[in-house]
């Protein structure tokens, strides 16, 4: 090639490289400009397509419109405006969205739809009396909502101060810098508490209008507690735990989303029962992708297995060898073997049985702690919890082995626990061990104990009441749900029986899956956190400043796998007993039910819930001039 050919090539090739450097940019910014009016057309249509929320804006009076966008990393950003003419506000606030420079991965629209004023003793005394990150409505700081903040920004910046009974000013004037507002110098005294409907885009194929009612179905997206919803669940949050678990098959223990804060320390006992419930997860949604971090998950749980003898074992649990860390562990890998049935770790299955078997005392309790260096006591009792779990894993092994004396150690603990009367407890490590036990020993007082478990003090009634996740109250009436089942189909006499109130449980454990749905970390909410990418899929606990921990999954994700098994079933009785009820009950059967009615009014009352009344629209007689002023000054 001539020098001038190459000289001409060389030109060429940098005239191309130029071009792509600026072609690039220009590509990347018609890409997300088409993300956005892909996603804000979906929402609008949607918006402008539902009836009811369209009345509500104009019954409302003026339309107060909110834009929040996230890239999936950062913490969402909200755009504010308003009108007495929804397009324009919706374009303007839908602009200035557009023109923040973030990449609208999740874009979300909230439009006012009512509003109540309330002094601020009047909102602390009725916001603190509830449960912490309870507040399911926004705040106006001023009248014409210039400073106003959404009910997720509230919780998500932790800006209500349940314990001091106070609103953090810093956080509150945090939150509005980051929207373009004017600070307040001071919280006033009398604001407005106001509520959205939401409708929010997580692609760009539809947008999904999402719930607007009372406290536990307020904010997330439309899903019905079925057995699809569960699939969806494990599917979401198995991935979750995926992401958060290391090589080493050690999970990340939790995060504390409000300010990011990841956890200190590691539980081996919750170590053990995630990876139990992961394998639960896998079998619900069967993601090959899970099967080495179920692997590595076993393999990091067993290096903190220590062996007597060749044939015992037991779990470290700091210093001392525990009862429940064995019986967790248990469960892990005999769910493991049940669903992959390699027998690879029969071996260790065996060993810390004999573990448990070496903790059991002549009457049937367990020791729940040894010293790790001598074996000898270092603590004879520490929860109950300890007890159910070393029995349950008793059992578990049993059903792998075959080996009686583990299912005659778990029927002296058994006994044990009827002894001790341990079902005013509740526990729902009790509900596994009385499940599981009848699937061998289906005696009538086992039955009684199961049953009793959710029946006594009124459990069943106050737990289908109860405005808090409680996630193991799920776990605790779906097995004892499945037992009555085999109960029934079985045949078995239980004079108990005609006292139980079968109907109540079938509607406690409808209620407690779709109650838990409130909790589950989708987009529309996980949005507005910190780091999105570290609360998006979770469940969190919203009663602990939306504390994630991997015990939460499990325990959320442990219910939801006993009410998708059985889904079926629950419906089965659910037709059977509520939709068609029997035309006549018993003397006892009536006692109790009007019992029961009386103790779920006084429960509803004591739960009772402000948050759950929607405000009213207050008459404002100022001419639509002058508030046009106001806002005019507000913004």
């Amino acid at each position: 090639m001539s020098f001038i050919k190459r000289i001409a090539a060389a030109a060429i090739t940098a005239a191309i490289m130029v071009s792509s450097i600026f072609a690039a940019p220009a590509e990347a910014s018609n890409v997300v400009a088409r993300m956005y009016a892909s996603k804000y057309n979906l929402l609008i249509h949607s918006l402008k397509g539902d009836a009811e929320t369209m009345k509500a804006i104009k019954d409302f009076g003026r339309s107060v419109v909110f834009f929040s966008v996230s890239d999936g990393k950062q913490k969402a950003k909200v755009f504010l405006d308003q009108s007495y003419d929804l397009s324009k506000a919706l374009t303007t606030a839908y602009g200035k969205a557009k023109s923040s420079g973030i990449t609208p991965k999740w874009l979300k629209l909230d439009v006012v739809i009512s509003d109540e004023e309330k002094s601020y003793d009047e909102f602390i005394e009725e916001t603190i009396a509830r449960r912490n990150s309870s507040m399911r409505q926004g705040i106006a700081f001023t009248s014409y909502y210039g400073t106003a903040l959404l009910e997720a920004q509230l919780n998500s910046s932790g800006i209500i101060d349940y314990e001091e009974g106070t609103i953090d000013l810093k956080k509150v004037n945090a939150e509005l810098t980051r929207m373009g507002k004017k600070k307040l110098s001071s919280i006033p005294s009398t604001f407005r508490l106001f509520k959205t409907q939401g409708f929010f885009a997580e692609n760009t194929a539809y947008a999904m209008k999402l719930t607007s009612g009372s406290y536990a179905n307020t904010g997330k997206r439309e899903l019905d507690a079925d057995r699809a919803a569960v699939e969806l669940l494990a599917s979401r949050s198995s991935s979750y735990l995926k992401s958060i678990c290391g090589t080493d098959g050690k999970f990340v223990y939790g995060y504390y989303p409000i300010d990011n804060e990841e956890m200190e320390g590691y539980n081996i006992l919750r170590h053990a029962g995630t990876v139990w419930n992961l394998i639960m997860q896998y079998d619900i949604c069967r993601d090959e992708s899970l099967v080495p971090v179920i692997k590595s998950g076993l393999k990091y749980l067993k290096k903190s297995i220590q062996y007597k003898d060749k044939k015992t074992a037991f779990v470290i649990d700091g210093n001392t060898l525990n009862v429940g860390g064995n019986g967790l562990a248990l469960l892990a890998y005999t769910m493991y073997e049940e669903v992959f049935a390699s027998g690879e770790y029969n071996s260790v299955i065996r060993a810390l049985a004999n573990g448990v078997v070496f903790m059991q005392n002549k009457d049937g309790s367990f020791t729940h702690a040894l010293r790790s260096d001598n074996y000898k006591v270092a603590q004879k009792y520490i929860i109950i919890y300890y007890d159910g779990e070393a029995a349950y894993g008793l059992l578990r092994a049993y059903g792998i082995l075959g080996d009686s004396k583990y299912l005659d150690a778990a029927c002296k603990a058994a006994d044990y626990f009827i002894k001790k009367d341990y079902v005013t407890e509740h526990s729902h490590w009790m509900g596994y061990v009385f499940n599981e036990i009848t699937k061998y020993k289906p005696l009538e007082e086992y039955f009684t104990f199961g049953l009793k478990n959710v029946d006594t003090d009124n459990y069943s009634s106050n737990m289908m009441n109860l405005k808090a996740g409680a996630n193991s109250v799920s776990e605790t009436l779906n097995t004892a749900f499945e037992m009555y089942d085999r109960l029934i189909t079985s045949g078995v006499e239980c004079a108990y029986l005609e006292e139980f109130d079968a109907k109540l449980l079938v509607r406690a454990v409808m209620k407690r899956a779709s109650y838990g749905l409130n909790y589950f970390m989708f987009p529309e909410y996980a949005m507005y956190f910190t780091a999105p990418e570290t609360v998006l899929n979770s469940f969190a606990v919203r009663e602990d400043s939306f504390r994630i921990r991997i015990d939460d999954i499990q325990h959320f994700m442990d219910g939801y796998y006993l009410y998708w098994k059985n889904y079926d079933i629950i419906l089965d009785y659910k037709d059977k007993l509520i939709d068609h009820p029997p035309k006549e009950t018993t003397k006892t059967e009536t006692a109790k039910t009007d019992t029961a009615k009386s103790d779920n009014a006084e429960t509803t009352a004591k739960n009772d819930d402000p948050a759950e009344t929607d405000g009213e629209n207050t008459d404002d007689s100022k001419s639509s001039d002058d508030i046009e002023d106001a806002i005019e000054k507000e913004q």
